[in-house]
């Protein structure tokens, strides 16, 4: 890092993270190479699943084809995978001076009680021989809850406490509770609903440091977060205030303008409401600076992924970012819970071999 780096970070509150390796697993790949591959290619794997809607139609899903695992065992299996994945390069990998975040599914989600991710949290720690930092924790927040993870990491890293952060979002909609819910809701996309979700699962898995001179890859760099009144069940006017806000924030925190962005990225699952927001949001964000954002979100391939849609996201622009043909080097993400909790970044691909003022990632959430 430079020091002018050093002091914008400084200023702007936000220490740069650097994402030194990411894994994935997902209904179109197991691994993080195989399923940006597919991505790219605007591939997928939906397929006609045993869940049916109001009309005995069978509901499209994004589904592994793990049959042999259901329940805990299945989404510690997806976790292994992309953990596994994103540690392949690393070589000795010593747990007792990383701390694990599992981000797992919101609070009151259907099928999604705290007990079902300890079970699944002593199962997947199990196969480590040394136990993970004491400052390791689950964080039941969903999508919107990568912003939490991140600001985590960043505290723990920052304060010393830890050598690297682990953070490790993993969800699956493929259960009948969970499924019942939406289809209730008139959520899922069905017969009735062509506006509506694919349910997926998956997981994804970013091991962080902090930035410095020597950090090549992808950067975090700044962060903003704030909260959104209108929720799906409250019944007020969504008019994208909150996400507007975080927005904002994030882009000085990254001390860059809005028109320097080349895309941003989201958790756009077709629903309309999420979209109404967030176009409203950035043509906020942009005022008078008429730029198109080219506009990349994963559920198009995987389907809806919840907790783990952030930390694939992210996962996949370390794929996606240094490529000739990717979007470009600064890019804007945003995630959005049902509750109102909203998360973003704005981020950008390798650094250069001088340091990284020609590269800014930024984190915003809110929450």
């Amino acid at each position: 890092m430079t020091q002018s780096s050093e002091q914008s970070s400084e200023q702007s509150g936000w220490q740069a993270l650097h994402i030194k390796a990411a894994g994935m697993c997902c209904a179109v790949g197991y691994r993080l190479a195989a399923a940006a591959c597919a991505l790219r290619a605007n591939m997928d794997h939906f397929q006609e699943s045993e869940y049916t809607d109001s009309n005995g139609k069978p509901l499209v899903v994004a589904r592994l084809p793990l049959d042999n695992h259901w329940g805990v065992a299945r989404l510690d299996e997806i976790a292994r995978l992309a953990l596994q994945d994103c540690l392949k390069a690393e070589g000795a990998f010593d747990p007792s001076t990383t701390a694990l975040i599992l981000l797992a599914a919101e609070s009151g989600r259907p099928h999604t009680i705290i007990e079902r991710y300890h079970a699944m949290w002593h199962a997947f720690v199990a196969q480590f021989t040394v136990p993970f930092h004491p400052s390791s924790v689950i964080s039941p927040h969903g999508r919107a809850g990568v912003g939490t993870s991140l600001e985590l990491a960043q505290n723990l890293l920052t304060s010393r406490t830890v050598q690297q952060v682990l953070v490790l979002g993993v969800d699956s909609y493929l259960d009948s509770a969970t499924i019942e819910h939406f289809l209730g809701q008139e959520r899922l996309q069905c017969t009735d609903n062509p506006h509506g979700f694919i349910p997926g699962e998956g997981a994804g898995a970013l091991l962080l440091q902090l930035a410095d001179a020597t950090s090549r890859g992808l950067v975090i760099t700044g962060a903003g977060v704030a909260k959104e009144e209108a929720t799906l069940d409250n019944g007020l006017p969504n008019r994208s205030i909150g996400l507007t806000k975080a927005m904002r924030l994030a882009c000085q925190h990254a001390q860059i303008m809005p028109s320097e962005l080349d895309f941003r990225m989201s958790d756009q699952n077709g629903e309309q409401v999420f979209i109404k927001e967030s176009s409203n949001a950035c043509t906020r964000l942009m005022g008078d600076d008429s730029v198109f954002l080219p506009l990349l979100h994963i559920a198009a391939g995987v389907g809806e992924t919840g907790a783990a849609c952030g930390t694939m996201s992210l996962a996949y622009l370390t794929r996606l970012m240094p490529r000739m043909d990717g979007q470009g080097k600064i890019g804007l993400l945003h995630f959005a819970n049902d509750n109102g909790s909203r998360c973003l970044h704005c981020r950008i691909s390798p650094i250069n071999q001088q340091g990284y003022p020609h590269g800014y990632a930024c984190f915003c959430q809110w929450q």
